[in-house]
């Protein structure tokens, strides 16, 4: 079997893990109910994930990929023009794209392991990582914080959206729900000004 056939039925595997633990729950998706979903046998499965924590790893890994899209239209304004306006920056990282990317139960449901699997715990340190080093790169770009401590004014800028989007999770009503993204973009707002003054 060729690597790009075992490439493309691990994506389909991975995509399906993910589709049922959706619907069902991570807890609730085992590795039959994935073959039965995806019309092949549970060995074939196991053939490419003899694990389920290998399996879990593997939908770690899809989860940093959906989530990194969230830059994508930053990254083309970049290349457009050098510059990403920091009002699309901040609506894009408060962006309700963030739900059509990625399932937040799902999100959740694998966080809630790092306390009980340490290859689990290494796998979301990496992609908060990951999300991060991205987010500097693009800092980066800006003239304004030439010289400035991107790292840090990433890393601070996460904590404000992390604990949002954990917060957020909780409202049902969407003008409430807009009323806290707005508390939250202008924390970030805040932080943003306060680099570019220092720049001055």
């Amino acid at each position: 079997m060729s690597n790009k056939i075992s490439d493309e039925r691990k994506k389909e595997i991975i995509g399906g893990f993910y589709e049922l633990s959706k619907q069902n729950g991570l807890e609730n998706t085992s590795i039959a109910k994935i073959g039965k979903h995806l019309g092949m046998p549970p060995s074939l499965i196991m053939h490419y994930f003899p694990t389920r924590e290998i399996l879990i790893s593997n939908l770690i890994s899809f989860i940093l990929e959906q989530m990194l899209m969230i830059y994508q239209p930053m990254l083309e304004e970049l290349e457009i023009q050098n510059y990403a306006d920091p009002h699309t920056f901040v609506d894009r990282l408060f962006s309700r794209d963030w739900n059509l990317l990625l399932d937040d139960g799902v999100f959740y449901s694998c966080f809630s392991l790092i306390f009980r699997n340490k290859r689990i715990k290494d796998e979301y340190r990496v992609l908060h990582e990951k999300l991060r080093e991205n987010l500097k790169a693009i800092l980066d770009r800006d003239e304004t914080l030439h010289g400035k401590d991107t790292e840090l004014l990433a890393e601070q800028i996460f904590v404000v959206v992390e604990g949002a989007y954990y917060y957020l999770s909780m409202f049902d009503d969407p003008e409430v729900y807009e009323e806290k993204v707005t508390i939250f973009k202008n924390q970030v707002y805040d932080l943003l000004r306060k680099y570019e003054v220092q720049h001055l």
